[in-house]
Parts: structure tokens; sequence; C-alpha cells
């Protein structure tokens, strides 16, 4: 850069503190944009705050129950692993299951990708102060390296949300993983993909 230029933003007599100071604040990071944003999906009826640009999958489940469809939106890395998903189980899954029942298979299966134990569990934390709602911890390994599991699962009426952060031991904040976890919430479902069930005349 010309000497003329650097003087024709700040001249000589006066000290470039206000540029500075700028540099300081990027340096410190205030000039860094959070990866983190909120994801609202409104098909599914929820939002919560996602990693990145989040991958998404479908994938069609049998029970035998009947069909149903599993929805995940995911952000996995080197060290961690965010996701959040949901499923609407067919009707006759539900009546006369205790939403206990339920999670704990989902429950087992997290716990077994890491290979791991159950640390912790709370089966009694509601979603918006009356959905029936499970949080569980878990350790184990990945690869051989020390690895977590920290979720939280709810059931909305037929539908079961699961909100899963699994990753490296001690890379992953616990504030990080609770600022997380506490993002999800409902919102207002689009009426794509619903159906509403109306008694009949007859």
């Amino acid at each position: 850069m010309k000497p003329a230029a650097k003087s024709a933003l700040y001249p000589a007599h006066q000290p470039a503190s206000g540029l500075i100071f700028f540099f300081l604040a990027c340096l410190l990071g205030a000039c860094t944009r959070s990866e983190w944003r909120e994801l609202p999906v409104s098909d599914g009826g929820f939002s919560i705050l996602m990693r990145g640009d989040p991958h998404y999958q479908r994938q069609q489940l049998n029970t035998r129950a009947g069909k149903m469809f599993a929805h995940l939106y995911s952000s996995d890395r080197r060290d961690s692993y965010f996701a959040v998903g949901y499923a609407d189980y067919p009707l006759a899954l539900v009546v006369g299951t205790a939403p206990e029942q339920l999670f704990s298979g989902v429950r087992q299966t997290w716990v077994q990708r890491i290979d791991g134990k159950l640390s912790a569990s709370d089966d009694t934390i509601k979603l918006a102060g009356k959905y029936a709602g499970t949080e569980f911890q878990a350790a184990g390994k990945i690869n051989g390296v020390d690895a977590f599991v920290h979720a939280r699962l709810y059931l909305v009426d037929q539908r079961l949300y699961q909100v899963i952060s699994m990753g490296r031991k001690d890379e992953v904040s616990q504030g990080v993983v609770n600022r997380f976890l506490n993002s999800f919430r409902l919102i207002p479902q689009s009426d794509v993909g619903t159906l509403t069930l109306e008694p009949s005349s007859r």
C-alpha cells in the first residue's frame, strides 16, 4: 500500500486507535459469526439451534404396527455429533404403551452406538410443561477413544422426538451441549404431511 493511501485513512498526527481496536475485536472473536443458528422445521413442528448446515435423512421403518418414517437432521464433525430427529409412531404402537417403554428402546440404541453404559437418567422432565420426556447420559468409546452421549427424548401425541449430542470426552464443552439441548422447542406445524382424523358420522 502506498504511504499516501495510508495517510488518507488516518493522518499522521492522529493515532489509529479506532482501527487498532477494530482488529483487536476481531482477534477476540467479535468479528466471528457463530455457526450455530436456529433451524425451524415446520413439517416436524419444532425449532432448535443447529451447527452449520445440517444433513437431512429420511428413512422408512417397518414395525409390527405398520410403516413409519424417521426424519433426522444432523451435524457430524471429527470430535462431535449433534442431531435432532422425529418419527410419527403408528397409533396402535402408542396406545396402551407407557412413554418410558418407548424411550427405553431408543435410549439403548444410542448407548450401544458408543459401546457404553448408562451413567445418568431422568424420566421426570417435561416438554412445554406437559409432554413426557427423558434425559440420559452415557459413557463409552468410539474407535477406542473415550466418548459420551447426552440426549433428551420427548413423546408428543404419536410423535417421538430425539435430541442427541455425542462426541469425544473432554473435547466438547458441557455448555455447548446444554445450549443445544435447551434450545429445542415446539412450533406450529404445517399441514404438509399431516392427517386429521374426524369422528365417524355413522
